[in-house]
């Protein structure tokens, strides 16, 4: 009876994990999509996407009740409880992450006008960029490994860079040319749920990072900096 408990029980913890190895990739995916949509202003694809964003938003609810089904029942303790507690706080943040992913398809469904091409084909660089570190900390989930997940904390310094540059390249285009005021606003927004997707890739190397060696992930930001000298 005892080696049939303790067998559910680790087959629930492979399941916690599959399961948000599996929503990773479809976090991963839509951002990538929702990239191309961009990239070629795709609105029908663009909708198609928006669409796919339910399939995320399941699974979490799905890993948010086995969770807490394990907790409730099994009452894990070190290493396990670490694993179930970070599985609720992963769960969230890439759920949050595919929402951002979707609210890039949703402005190119509902943007009919002219983008400029040169911040576009800039965001989407940004965009790949962010889309590799999703890679990179979906890669550290599945090894257990702390040097990637930090691997993967310390490249969200890169996409910060990339969006001050976008950012000033846009405000300057709307003052020198008003009539780009809508479009250069909306790929501002574009261009900061990027960004945003870079902090959540971020929270869950810090969770990786707990997990692997039961304390806080302690680096310094340079966010504030950077944004002092805009």
């Amino acid at each position: 009876m005892s080696e049939h408990i303790v067998s559910s029980y680790d087959e629930q913890l492979d399941l916690i994990n599959s399961s948000l190895i599996k929503m990773g990739g479809l976090v991963e995916s839509q951002l990538h999509n929702s990239l191309v949509a961009l990239g070629d202003k795709d609105t029908a694809f663009a909708e198609e996407i928006i669409r796919d964003d339910n399939k995320i938003d399941a699974l979490e609810k799905e890993i948010d009740a086995l969770t807490y089904k394990v907790i409730a029942m099994r009452q894990p303790l070190a290493n396990d409880l670490r694993t179930v507690l970070s599985a609720l706080s992963i769960a969230n943040d890439l759920e949050r992450m595919g929402d951002h992913a979707t609210n890039i398809a949703k402005r190119v469904a509902n943007v009919k006008i002219n983008m400029p091409d040169t911040p576009v084909s800039e965001i989407v660089n940004m965009g790949e960029n962010v889309q590799s570190m999703i890679k990179n900390v979906l890669d550290a989930f599945v090894q257990k490994s702390d040097t990637l997940a930090i691997t993967a904390w310390d490249l969200d310094v890169n996409i910060d860079e990339l969006y001050l540059s976008i950012y000033r390249d846009l405000l300057k285009t709307m003052a020198e040319d008003p009539d780009t005021i809508t479009g250069c606003s909306h790929l501002l927004s574009i261009a900061k749920n990027i960004e945003r997707i870079g902090d959540y890739v971020q929270n869950i190397a810090e969770d990786i990072h707990f997990i692997t060696t039961g304390e806080a992930l302690e680096r310094k930001s340079e966010k504030r900096i950077k944004w002092e000298k805009v």
